[in-house]
């Protein structure tokens, strides 16, 4: 079945957006999911027949919204817990500014792995739930937590690898977070 994807948008996108707008509560996020609602289904309807295209678009735009706010809640809870980590008084501010520094680091590592994968490495690592907790606030397999953990720990080690030809480290800064999480 070809589908017109382009007549599909013009009927349906407002409203498309406005329920997204509903549950999301922002426009750009909105926006953003009803564009990958509409790629979701250019893909699929390629690949088999959709009886409702129309159903499908919205049954696909609900299930990432909700996958949008849970992402948005584990990260809420991360910056949450963040300051509840104490690390070491150290004197000085070129130490503290060195440890800024690798939290930064750290947080933009973490950032650049794809959602789930950031979603089993911050609740795993970070928050300190076991493979089983995480699958199940997840709702995925032990194994797929662990793949996700070991390919968040691989990208870990080889942007940490990357930053040590350009930056040595302050003795500070080989204690800091981002060293102790991509162990």
């Amino acid at each position: 079945m070809n589908l017109d994807i382009s007549a599909l948008y013009r009927l349906h996108c407002k409203e498309l957006l406005h329920h997204l707008l509903r549950i999301v509560k922002c426009q750009e996020t909105a926006e953003d999911l009803v564009q990958e609602s509409y790629l979701i289904l250019a893909r699929t309807a390629n690949a088999t027949a959709i009886a409702s295209p129309r159903s499908f678009l919205y049954r696909t735009a609900s299930n990432l919204a909700l996958d949008h706010l849970r992402h948005n809640k584990i990260v809420e809870r991360h910056q949450e817990a963040a300051p509840l980590v104490e690390e070491p008084q150290q004197p000085g501010a070129e130490s503290a500014i060195a440890s800024q520094q690798c939290r930064t680091l750290l947080y933009q590592t973490i950032a650049e792995l794809p959602p789930r994968c950031r979603d089993a490495f911050i609740l795993h690592k970070i928050r300190g739930l076991s493979y089983r907790e995480v699958a199940g606030v997840l709702d995925i397999s032990e194994s797929a937590v662990e793949k996700h953990i070991v390919k968040g720990l691989v990208h870990c080690r080889k942007q940490r690898a990357q930053l040590a030809i350009a930056f040595l480290p302050t003795p500070s800064c080989r204690q800091s977070e981002y060293y102790r999480a991509a162990s």
